[in-house]
């Protein structure tokens, strides 16, 4: 079996699938286990929201961490994989680390801080990992990729909070660290052993070099960074898909807001019950997502992402329109599970689509910055929902949510991908490619 990425297309998928387990791990530990352990251990609604709040900042400063992966690397080991050696090197130690917090129930600054590397070292490499993934799968496998991607992560964090909910309460943090992190521990050694191309370095004091490509594609400085990102990021599609973004994450932010109130306080769902059937719907939708994949390479990320958004769209007009069939039995999990469902494909098929606008050059801190714009939409539609909600009844809402979607549906029409891939090659005729040549090994 080769060990190369480029050179194997069941590696490419094995290994993108495991990489997003293992960021999958600590947030299963840290946003779903820990909290409510703390909660059982008596800390109030203060200290768990400060620990939430805190220890999930470094996913949203993901948008700083592509210029420093374009900018710099060690490329004889290859363009994005050193840092995501450099990720789960430290995400390793780190989860060790928090196993070892003594009495983290009444230490809670420093469980706060451990969390936050943790967490800090798994946003590092989400961005690398897309970043390589960028690099190195060809544009017909994006979707299969993305689809084991999506599931991969999805069992991490599933996976990893049912486990170590049980593991707090039976052997305390130490037990349920450690065990993720004889985990992580695994995944680390893949990536230690697989290459992007050949002949690269395992390590950087075995014999290797460069490949002619990834010395081309390297910035040499900040200036050409920050030119050649605005060259890409003003270009039509990429417009239209910010534009998109904002639809699709409006409407999460309403759904994400209204639905859990609705369910709890009008439907009588209590807390857990909802959330586990939430939890359950997501992992469903990952599963049967798996099987997206080969469409969207058949079809393509925007058919995709256009039938998703107008599939969602729909759901949403169905249910605002059935305000009278809430109340029936499974009729909210129904909904629940159709949601999830659609969400899958949507998340699917838009990291696949952004990856295919993505301008090699700059396509970590590109890439990072459409993902950040997402979070951030998701917030927008949380707080216009907070603004505007007293003005409209339940079933209101989801026609609010609706139309989001058939906007953002609409717009796609106006992608051109052939287009598109003209400008950047416009684009790659006007770089002067650097004079520098391939690192030999030493």
């Amino acid at each position: 079996m080769t060990w190369t990425l480029t050179e194997s297309r069941y590696l490419r998928f094995f290994s993108f699938s495991v990489f997003y387990v293992a960021q999958g791990l600590p947030i299963g530990l840290i946003t779903i286990a820990l909290p409510a352990w703390l909660a059982e251990q008596g800390q109030g609604p203060g200290q768990i929201a400060s620990f939430v709040a805190i220890t999930s900042l470094p996913w949203g400063f993901k948008l700083f961490v592509g210029p420093v992966m374009d900018r710099f690397s060690y490329l004889p080991m290859g363009r994005r994989r050193p840092w995501v050696v450099l990720a789960q090197s430290g995400l390793l130690v780190s989860m060790i680390a928090i196993g070892l917090v003594p009495d983290p129930a009444n230490n809670i600054v420093l469980l706060i801080t451990v969390a936050f590397i943790v967490n800090s070292f798994a946003a590092v490499q989400d961005v690398a990992v897309d970043g390589m993934a960028i690099d190195v799968l060809p544009v017909d496998e994006r979707g299969r990729a993305n689809a084991f991607m999506g599931f991969g992560q999805v069992a991490g964090y599933a996976g990893s909070g049912a486990l170590s909910g049980t593991l707090l309460v039976m052997f305390g943090i130490t037990g349920a660290a450690f065990t993720l992190a004889f985990g992580i521990g695994l995944i680390f050694a893949l990536s230690i052993r697989v290459r992007e191309r050949e002949n690269e370095r395992i390590l950087p004091w075995m014999p290797g070099e460069a490949s002619a490509r990834s010395v081309a594609l390297q910035a040499s400085d900040w200036a050409s960074i920050l030119g050649n990102l605005l060259k890409v990021m003003f270009l039509p599609a990429s417009i239209i898909l910010i534009l998109v973004t904002l639809c699709w994450r409006v409407a999460g932010g309403f759904w994400l807001t209204a639905v859990p109130i609705i369910a709890v306080q009008q439907l009588g769902f209590a807390s857990s019950e909802y959330s586990q059937w939430t939890g359950a719907a997501s992992f469903i939708a990952a599963c049967v997502g798996v099987l997206f994949g080969p469409l969207i390479d058949r079809t393509g990320a925007r058919a995709v992402l256009m039938g998703g958004m107008l599939g969602m769209g729909l759901l949403f007009l169905f249910t605002g329109l059935s305000e009278s069939l809430w109340t029936l039995a499974f009729f909210p999990v129904i909904i629940l599970c159709l949601e999830a469902l659609f969400g899958q494909a949507i998340f699917i098929s838009f990291i696949a689509l952004h990856m295919n606008i993505c301008w090699m050059r700059v396509a970590a801190t590109q890439f990072a910055i459409y993902m950040a714009w997402a979070n951030l939409a998701r917030s927008i539609g949380a707080g216009i929902y907070g603004g505007i909600e007293v003005h409209f009844t339940p079933g209101q809402e989801f026609l609010l949510m609706a139309a989001t979607c058939f906007v953002g549906g609409g717009l796609l029409l106006l992608v051109n991908l052939t287009a598109h891939q003209s400008r950047l090659d416009r684009l790659e005729e006007t770089v002067i490619e650097p004079s520098i040549s391939p690192a030999t090994s030493s």
